[in-house]
Formats: structure tokens, C-alpha cells, sequence
């Protein structure tokens, strides 16, 4: 049964497809697979060249990635994408956050079905020979989808729920794409009105058929059935089976204007599969908002259409940002149009960053650095935490809160009141607060120049517990 989709509520972050992976079909458009089906080899022809292909995944989390696992991995490119594209390729999320840009309901169910979706995306492994496309080079990889996967839970069986948080690190080979922006924009206006998750994931890989990133789009595809099959990851390969899981899909799509029509050429294993794309599908598909901002500045819908495939959405918004600063420090232009078109195109640094202006790649090199110092802060928090740890291990319970009283009292000074500090010993020696955790907790705040602000909060923590200790009857 189709569950009731929402509408994404993230309109404002751009959704983009990582092309290696969805040209690939390497997530099966199936919605349920067979129980056994825990791996998969295929071999077809991908642009022109032949393309080796193998999954391999653990039977306990439902076979190999397939159906709202198309779904799940988009939300992670554009949670990264949206995370700056770090890269190392980390970021962090909550299971909320993901359910909405996905357009999944926020409620239980579907939280569950993440947790197996993401189980299978961090376990599953894939093989790819001589079709991952990297720079100009097609090279063979092997990776997991998700590299590295934290998260908290709420409960012993460790369920994910809306408070979790996940620390979610992608392929290297993932990243790498989307950094180098071999990737390709989504028409969010039609896949949100898309109801189920085969047919979302067929138009995802049908688009990347239609527009790869360095080719031009086309308006018709044709296929020959078995390949399609094995392109879309289907299980059972007999023609009419494949005719049949398509069916469904072939109908929305064409009832929601991105297929003109599908029709069927041959006989059994020889037949070919044709698909016609709305003629103007490619309009649709350049990234709205972008291309709105251009012409509300005078530049024509074609230019500004060409402008965004040409330099991709997030370049175009930054020399916009870079135009409206020139204008702003004085700049006269006879014709701004023709000006802010210069400005995207400009390779050679014509237009300098004005007095003030803080350009996004500068902006995204500070943060860039700023996580870097918070690494590193970080990993000498861990050393400390190390040798603490190292040095209290055989240490009473009492002997521990006195150590880490005197350095809250060294770092702290004047801040805490006695009452306070009276109440934090109180708080270590009945287990609510853990010695080795306030001294990390003090040490991060000194180094971050945050002690006041854990002063205030220990001081309210301190003034609350007050408040609700028993009264004692004389």
C-alpha cells in the first residue's frame, strides 16, 4: 500500500542528483524485493561503454538497497549540499530533518523504515568497473554508500525517532562528484507530486538518461527491455514481468507531463523500450528560483536558463550577491543586465570583491576553517579526555570528584558560586553528573571562550535543583 506523501518542506535548499550513482541505477527501483535477494551483478551498456556492476548486503537488513532507499539518498546529497559540502564528507542531521526533505511523514512508521534504509546504505557494498566517471577518466571504485553512520536513539533497541541525531559520513566517491559538481538538478515540483517511490526513482534515473551533466539533454530514449531491467535493478528479467512492474510508473509520469508517451518496438528479449519527453521538460528542469532572480533583473528567461546549466545554481547566486555589492558601492551601469550577466561569466577576476563585501566561497573557506579548529579542539579534548580517564580508572568515586572539582574551581574562578559548586560535588558524588564529562565539558568552554555562558547555565541548574528538593519538616 502507498502511504500518503507529503509535500517537502524544505523549499529552499536546491535538490541535486550525485550523477555517477543515479545514471548507474545502483539503488533498485523496486519498492519490495524477494527476502534472499541480497546481491546483485549486472552487466550493460552505460554511454556507450560496457559497465560491470555488483552490490553485495547483509540479509539481516532487508536485502539490497531498493525503493524508499532512492528517496533516503537524495536527502542525504542535498543534506550535504547543504551542509557546504564538507570534505571529508561528514555532516550532521536529525531523523526529522530527513524525513522532511524526503516528503516522508514525520511519523512512527516511517521512522523505522529509515533506520533499515540507512542500515542497508551503510552496509551494502558496490562494485563499479570502468563506469565511475571522475574528472575525464572512467575509473573502477568499490564503497558504500554512507562510509561511516552515528546516531542516538531513546530506547535499548536503538529505534531512530525525531530527537535522534546522526553523524552521517558519504562515500568518498560520492563526495568527490558532488564537490567536482558532476551532479544534475531535480524538478522538485514534479517529483513532489509524485506518489510512489518507483515511480519517484524511475524519473530519476530516466532524467539522467534525458540530461547528463556534460551532454545535451535529449527528447526521446530508447532501450532494449532486459537492459532497462537490469539498469533499474528488477528482480525477475522475463519481459512481461518487467512490462507489468513499469506499468504503473510509465502512467504517472505521463499523467504529470514529463513523458509524452512509452511505447514498445520487437519480441521477447529483443524488444526495445521508447520513451518521449515533453519538449519543454529541460525549461522546467533548470533550477526555478535561480533563474527567477536573474530575469527579475532584466535578464532574459533563454540567457538565464543557459546561464544556470552553464555555471550551476550556486555559482550564479554568489555573483549575484557580488552584482548587487558592486551596485551598492557606487558602480554606475548603463545597462545592468548586461552588467550582471559579465558578472557570471567574468573568469579573469574583472569585477574584485567591493569594500565590505564578503564573497560565499570566502565565506564557505572561513567556516571551512573554523571546523577545522573545532576538529582540532575536539581531538585534544579526547586525548585529555584519554590520559584522565587513564589516570582515574582505579580511582574511588570520591577521589574523582575532588580532582574534577579543582579544575571547575581553577577554570571557573569567580563565576560559580559556593551554593553552585556545592551542588555540582553533590551532583558527581550521587552519579547524576559524571567527573571526567564536567571537566570535558569546563575544558571545551574555556577553549571556545564559552565559560560564561556554562557558568549561567550550571547556575540555573543549581538554582532549579534547589527549588525542587524535598522541604524538610522541623
Amino acid at each position: 500500500m502507498t502511504r500518503k506523501r507529503r509535500t517537502p518542506e524544505t523549499p529552499v535548499l536546491q535538490r541535486f542528483d550525485e550523477a555517477n550513482a543515479v545514471r548507474l541505477g545502483l539503488i533498485s527501483i523496486q519498492e519490495r524485493i524477494p527476502e534472499d535477494h541480497n546481491s546483485w551483478r549486472v552487466e550493460y551498456v552505460v554511454d556507450g561503454r560496457r559497465a560491470r556492476l555488483t552490490c553485495d548486503a547483509l540479509p539481516q537488513h532487508g536485502g539490497v538497497p531498493h525503493g524508499l532507499d532512492n528517496d533516503v539518498s537524495l536527502a542525504l546529497i542535498t543534506l550535504y549540499l547543504d551542509a557546504g559540502s564538507p570534505e571529508d564528507g561528514t555532516f550532521s542531521t536529525t531523523a526529522y530533518q530527513i524525513l522532511k526533505v524526503t516528503g516522508l511523514d514525520t511519523s512512527g512508521y516511517y521512522y523505522n523504515a529509515l533506520r533499515a534504509s540507512l542500515d542497508r546504505l551503510s552496509t551494502a557494498s558496490y562494485s563499479v568497473s570502468e563506469a565511475w566517471r571522475s574528472g575525464n577518466r572512467w575509473t573502477t571504485v568499490r564503497f558504500r554508500y554512507i562510509d561511516r553512520l552515528e546516531f542516538t536513539s531513546d530506547d535499548d533497541r536503538l529505534q531512530l525517532s525525531g530527537a535522534s541525531i546522526l553523524r552521517i559520513s558519504l562515500a568518498r566517491e560520492i563526495v568527490q562528484s558532488v564537490r567536482a559538481r558532476y551532479i544534475k538538478p531535480i524538478n522538485l515540483s514534479l517529483l513532489s507530486r509524485l506518489q510512489r517511490p518507483l515511480t519517484r526513482a524511475l524519473y530519476r534515473l530516466l532524467d539522467a538518461q534525458r540530461a547528463a551533466p556534460d551532454a545535451p539533454a535529449v527528447l526521446a530514449y530508447e532501450v532494449n527491455i532486459i537492459e532497462w531491467a537490469q539498469a533499474c535493478k528488477i528482480v525477475d528479467l522475463k519481459p512481461a514481468k518487467v512490462k507489468r512492474t513499469l506499468e504503473g510508473a510509465h502512467a504517472e509520469l505521463v499523467q504529470h507531463g514529463y513523458l509524452r508517451g512509452v511505447t514498445y518496438e520487437g519480441r521477447g528479449v529483443r524488444q526495445t523500450i521508447r520513451y518521449e519527453f515533453m519538449a519543454d521538460v529541460a525549461e522546467e528542469v533548470a533550477e526555478p528560483a535561480t533563474v527567477a532572480q536573474l530575469t527579475q533583473h532584466g535578464v532574459t528567461p533563454t540567457v538565464a536558463r543557459q546561464l544556470v546549466r552553464q555555471y550551476g545554481a550556486a555559482r550564479v547566486e554568489e555573483r549575484l550577491e557580488r552584482y548587487h555589492a558592486i551596485l551598492a558601492n557606487g558602480y554606475s551601469a548603463r545597462n545592468r543586465a548586461a552588467l550582471l550577466v559579465d558578472v557570471v561569466r567574468d573568469e579573469e577576476g574583472k569585477y574584485g570583491d567591493p569594500a565590505g563585501f564578503v564573497s560565499r566561497s570566502r565565506r564557505e573557506h572561513l567556516r571551512t576553517q573554523q571546523e577545522a579548529r573545532a576538529r582540532a579542539t575536539e581531538q585534544q579534548l579526547d586525548a585529555e579526555a584519554a590520559r584522565r580517564e587513564a589516570s582515574w580508572q582505579d580511582l574511588p568515586l570520591v577521589e574523582q570528584t575532588e580532582q574534577a572539582m579543582k579544575t571547575v574551581m581553577v577554570m571557573f574562578g569567580k563565576r560559580l558560586s559556593t551554593q553552585t559548586l556545592a551542588h555540582l560535588r553533590d551532583a558527581m558524588l550521587s552519579g547524576q553528573v559524571t567527573p571526567g564529562d564536567l571537566v570535558r565539558r569546563t575544558t571545551r568552554a574555556a577553549m571556545e571562550l564559552g565559560l560564561e555562558d556554562l557558568a549561567e547555565e550550571l547556575t540555573q541548574a543549581s538554582a532549579q535543583a534547589a527549588l525542587n528538593a524535598p522541604s524538610v519538616e522541623r
